[in-house]
């Protein structure tokens, strides 16, 4: 029975070409993160935006961590025709299988979508513009980073409510952000199957998450300022709350240490633009 087994698994391995990353991180990241969803997606809307936002703080720092540490290895690095193919100094716990290589993906341009529409500027001048264009030039996981960290601790936007004219709109307002959210998701997924044509399970947790919180907050956005009268965050176990909580923090901590060691997030010599589709 044993032999039998293991040709399988092995033929299972040539047939999908997965490595050892699946097995011992991808699968059961991927198995955990449904649980979760599924906790999620069955809880009350305050609940909701809390395990997202716990959750897609994770994904946002371990693609912030894989950038860097990408950057530091492999300096300049080429999505495209990387120095060192087989990925052997550094190899991501995300590339998995020659069709699911998280590094091409999000070392990409559209990694960086501020930079790619020209809104982002990689050099900064001397004039205030320019430098406000660099200063914003960061990955898309920077700023899901906030994103994501604005819904975890959404009633304190509230709190904003006192501005005239927009403060009572904030609700609606970061709804549309929502899907203003959603709509560059669906951009970064056509890219990543049309154009890039691999897979990256640490962008596509963070699409799932992008799109679950845009009925959320609309449901959020019709409760208004009754919101701020619900538990902080929602009740959402505290030991859950306190660990994952605790994980993000250290994983925060671990990302901005490994920035100030020297290597920023992709920042080559010269910008490759996508290939053709």
């Amino acid at each position: 029975v044993a032999l039998p087994l293991k040709i399988s698994c092995a033929s299972s391995r040539m047939a999908f070409g997965l490595d050892p990353n699946f097995y011992i991180w991808v699968l059961p990241l991927v198995l955990l993160e449904i649980v979760i969803y599924a906790y999620a997606f069955t809880s009350d809307w305050r609940t909701c935006q809390v395990t997202l936002g716990l959750l897609g703080l994770f994904w946002c720092f371990a693609a912030l961590w894989v950038e860097i540490r990408l950057e530091h290895v492999y300096p300049g690095f080429n999505y495209a025709k990387p120095q060192d193919p087989e990925m052997k100094a550094y190899k991501p716990f995300c590339d998995f299988a020659p069709w699911a290589t998280c590094s091409k993906v999000l070392m990409s341009p559209p990694g960086r979508f501020l930079r790619y529409f020209g809104i982002a500027k990689e050099t900064a001048s001397d004039g205030i513009v320019d430098k406000v264009r660099n200063l914003i030039d960061v990955p898309n996981p920077t700023l899901g980073v906030i994103f994501f960290a604005v819904h975890l601790f959404y009633p304190l936007l509230l709190l904003l409510s006192p501005i005239p004219v927009l403060g009572p709109l904030l609700p609606e307002l970061f709804f549309l952000a929502c899907c203003g959210v959603g709509l560059m998701t669906v951009w970064l997924a056509s890219n990543l199957i049309f154009v890039l044509k691999d897979f990256c399970v640490v962008c596509v947790s963070m699409y799932v998450a992008n799109f679950g919180l845009i009925p959320m907050m609309h449901a959020l956005a019709l409760k208004g300022m009754e919101v701020k009268e619900e538990p902080f965050f929602g009740v959402v176990p505290r030991w859950f709350l306190y660990s994952f909580g605790a994980l993000d923090a250290v994983m925060g901590v671990a990302v901005l240490v490994l920035y100030f060691k020297g290597a920023h997030a992709r920042e080559p010599p010269q910008y490759s633009s996508l290939p053709d589709a």
